[in-house]
Order: C-alpha cells, then sequence, then structure tokens
C-alpha cells in the first residue's frame, strides 16, 4: 500500500452535498488525499438554514467558526458561535447547527478518529424538511451490482484499493450505502453492491475524471467483469416490536 502524499485540494472544486442542510464540501478524506485518521470539509450556510441534527458513533469533531453567527445545539444545549470562535463535539453527542445571522456563514470542520465503515461515521436523527410524499421510502432509489473475480494474490491489493474508493464514493452525491461481498463457495468471486438516490447520480459519478482515477488501482486487481443496474420499486424491512 503506497504512503500518503502531500495534496492541495481546493473546496470550490468540490460540489456540495445538499441533503443535510446548507452546502458541505469533504475536502480531505481518505478517498481524496488517503488520510488515515479522520476527514476535513467546510460548511456554508445562508440566514436561516441549519444542518440537521447527527452524531458520530465513532469520531469526535471540531468545528471553526470562520465567519458569520451561529448556535450549535448539542443534547438540547445551546453554544452561540461567531468568527474566530472553536468548539468541540464528543463521539455519540446528538448535534444541529443553525446560521441565526443576517449574512453567510463559514465552518470548518473536522472529523476523527475514523470509523471503521464510512456508512458509521455519520447518523442523521432527522431529515431535513419535509419528507416526499412517497408510500415506500425506497422506491425509485438505484441498486448497482458489480461483480469480479479476484485471483487469491491479487486480493490483499483488491480490498486496499476498494478502501480508497469507499471512502471516496462515501462523499459523492446521491451515494447512501456500499457493501463489498465475497462469495463462500468461490473466493475468487466478488460482489460490490451500491445504493444510490437515483441512477442518475451514480452515472454523475461514475463518468467524473476523479472516479476514473480513484478506480483504476481496483481495475488492475480483478478480471471478468459483470455490471448491472436496478430501480427499486419496493422494500420490505423487518418488523419490530
Amino acid at each position: 500500500m503506497s504512503k500518503p502524499q502531500v495534496n492541495r485540494i481546493h473546496a470550490d472544486d468540490i460540489e456540495p452535498y445538499r441533503a443535510r442542510g446548507g452546502r458541505l464540501r469533504m475536502v480531505l478524506h481518505p478517498g481524496s488525499v488517503g488520510s488515515r485518521s479522520g476527514y476535513m470539509g467546510t460548511v456554508q450556510l445562508q440566514p436561516g438554514e441549519y444542518v440537521v441534527e447527527h452524531f458520530h458513533p465513532y469520531s469526535e469533531e471540531f468545528l471553526f467558526v470562520v465567519n458569520g453567527d451561529l448556535v450549535l445545539e448539542v443534547e438540547g444545549e445551546n453554544w452561540a458561535l461567531g468568527a474566530g470562535d472553536g468548539i468541540y463535539v464528543p463521539i455519540g453527542k446528538r448535534h444541529r447547527l443553525r446560521n441565526v445571522g443576517a449574512t453567510e456563514s463559514l465552518i470548518v470542520y473536522h472529523v476523527g478518529p475514523l470509523a471503521p465503515d464510512p456508512s458509521l461515521a455519520h447518523v442523521d436523527t432527522e431529515i431535513l424538511g419535509e419528507p416526499a410524499e412517497r408510500t415506500d421510502p425506497a422506491a425509485g432509489t438505484a441498486r448497482i451490482l458489480f461483480m469480479v473475480k479476484v485471483a487469491e494474490e491479487k486480493r490483499e491489493d483488491f480490498l486496499a484499493a476498494y478502501e480508497k474508493v469507499r471512502f471516496n464514493v462515501a462523499a459523492a452525491l446521491g451515494h447512501i450505502r456500499d457493501q463489498i461481498c465475497q462469495s463462500p463457495d468461490d473466493p475468487e468471486k466478488w460482489l460490490i453492491v451500491s445504493e444510490w438516490k437515483s441512477t442518475e447520480d451514480f452515472f454523475a459519478w461514475e463518468k467524473s475524471d476523479e472516479h476514473k482515477e480513484v478506480v483504476r488501482p481496483m481495475r488492475e486487481c480483478y478480471s471478468d467483469p459483470e455490471f448491472r443496474n436496478f430501480t427499486v420499486v419496493a422494500e420490505t424491512t423487518a418488523a419490530r416490536s
């Protein structure tokens, strides 16, 4: 596995993520620079905007206000923040960030250490705005299936390459979750299952120059690729008492 190198990335070159409120950009992370201890990004909020309540099960969060007037709600306690303020949020604490001023605010955040899986890095406890009127919340989402064959001697290189891809895709617009699966009957057969808000979101990422660059090491490890994509019609989840 290659050693991480010094790498500079400009925040404005990153497509903002809006599903959690404001404009969030994950700038430095394992997928973009190969970091191993955490990730860093920016949040821009217009007056009245907020980042939905969430918590980090495995990570601490550090916030620094570049400009703006904000309130950080942490487990029901309000912290007023202004330019030059830094604030620390411990692991597992539910928090929500609001712009309560009259101008746009800019915040830099750092989260670390890394969760064992990107899907566990950030847990939302509310949904931004009103939920869409849909009988089945999973209907319309996309499932991407990618089947490959990986020789045993290339297994470690394949998994190391996927490690970088999965952190990169976790920051992509419209991405929901990813899974990598190994066949119990044939250890050389692998399946990657990727879930997206729409097939359009997936293909936008798949056709990007960033995607082509980050998946190149994986391509060197597998053979016999098979690709399938589906749109979810309905989903059944387990009943809970």
